[in-house]
């Protein structure tokens, strides 16, 4: 959904490397039972860790299983709550999704929203306990962990979770090796972030980053206002990693964009549809928001394409956070949102795409399918990654391209 990557400019949730080996340390030890409560807290406020996080931590680390991996706290199943409170992006949950998880468990569904992950991640640090579930973006989980933010999820109350794609079940950003056999997310959509092209202005096909500098198409281009995404784009028209920590490689993407920006016409994030649809020329967009426009205009004047160096994929999840007043509500939706079915009806109405590959089987919508990216393209795809202290570097590049 919108604004999907941060704006860095909050970079004291950042921590260096070497704090984050030892805190992962610490927390690995205090999970298998190795140091005693007290010696934990000493040495996380000692690495600098808030009070609140560090009894987040303690609730995280659970009891030791016999394979010696960590187990979540116990999950209270003998009270079904009234209600369900989950913080979402806007628009994104289908009515029939709704309807169907209140019909299936009698808990009333109440929805708020965030507009991007900073603003969640500020709620959160704020004490916004009263959310069962919430819906960050890849990166934004592994900062979650970090600071202790989440609950790890009690995986026995999600056997839905069988349904998803293997390449989605253990991804980086919360990767069960990493937090002592814990998981804390389960992927709600995905998506990729390419280029719309109005074949109707366009003549030549485009397959490249490049087009987005051709000066043909001077106050013809829209470019994401975010930063991670357009010195993203920059910096695999040059070859590099999205996530590249190389200050060299981001100076050249940031140069690279300071030489696009007399053609750029804006930097949006918000209204990629609307410009879309009055003929912008090329905009860089996500691809639900491509094929909505596709499908209201035609696939005659519109394309969207991922291009051959390479683009970012995104993930949405699913995460209980610590302080939620039924963690048992948050895994019954978890749970109901992974059936292919419910999975079904959500892609139907968002566009984007199912983390539960037989959910396809059971929907209509053929220009969806038919776009659905092949698996050279999604080799091709890259996700954005919190870079700790470095995200600073990308924030200070971003701000000389605005300023240029």
């Amino acid at each position: 959904m919108k604004n999907r990557v941060p704006d860095r400019s909050d970079t004291h949730f950042s921590s260096s490397p070497t704090r984050d080996k030892e805190l992962t340390g610490l927390v690995e030890e205090a999970a298998r039972g190795r140091i005693s409560r007290r010696q934990f807290l000493e040495r996380a406020a000692a690495l600098g860790l808030a009070t609140s996080s560090i009894a987040a931590v303690l609730a995280a680390c659970g009891k030791k299983t016999e394979s010696g991996s960590a187990s979540p706290s116990p999950v209270d199943t003998s009270v079904k709550p009234d209600k369900f409170y989950f913080c979402n992006w806007s628009d994104y949950l289908a009515p029939a999704t709704k309807k169907g998880f209140e019909k299936e468990t009698g808990i009333q569904l109440v929805q708020t929203y965030f507009d991007d992950n900073e603003a969640l991640l500020s709620k959160m640090k704020a004490g916004g306990v009263g959310y069962d579930a919430i819906c960050p973006s890849d990166y934004m989980v592994h900062v979650m962990i970090k600071t202790g933010l989440l609950n790890p999820l009690d995986m026995s109350l999600i056997p839905n979770f069988r349904y998803v794609d293997p390449k989605l079940q253990d991804p980086v950003y919360d990767k069960k090796t990493e937090n002592g056999g814990l998981k804390y997310s389960i992927p709600y959509q995905w998506g990729t972030t390419g280029i719309g092209v109005r074949l109707d202005k366009v003549p030549e096909t485009v397959t490249s980053w490049s087009i987005l500098w051709n000066p043909e198409y001077k106050h013809q281009i829209n470019m994401d206002d975010e930063e991670r995404e357009s010195l993203g784009a920059a910096l695999k028209l040059l070859g590099h990693s999205l996530n590249s920590t190389s200050p060299e490689e981001l100076d050249a993407a940031t140069q690279k964009l300071i030489e696009q920006k007399p053609l750029v016409r804006m930097y949006d994030a918000n209204n990629m549809k609307r410009y879309m649809t009055a003929g912008v020329p090329l905009v860089h967009s996500w691809n639900a928001d491509a094929l909505l426009v596709m499908d209201a205009i035609g696939q005659d004047k519109l394309a969207y394409v991922l291009p051959d160096e390479g683009y970012t994929v995104w993930i949405d999840n699913l995460c209980n956070p610590v302080g939620a007043p039924s963690p048992y509500a948050a895994h019954l939706f978890m749970n109901y949102i992974l059936k292919p079915e419910n999975a079904a009806a959500l892609v139907d109405w968002v566009w984007y795409l199912s983390p539960v590959p037989s959910a396809y089987d059971l929907i209509d919508n053929k220009l969806l399918i038919d776009n659905f990216p092949t698996e050279e393209q999604v080799q091709r795809g890259e996700l954005i990654n919190d870079l700790g202290e470095f995200g600073r570097y990308y924030t200070d590049c971003w701000a000389k391209v605005k300023s240029a």
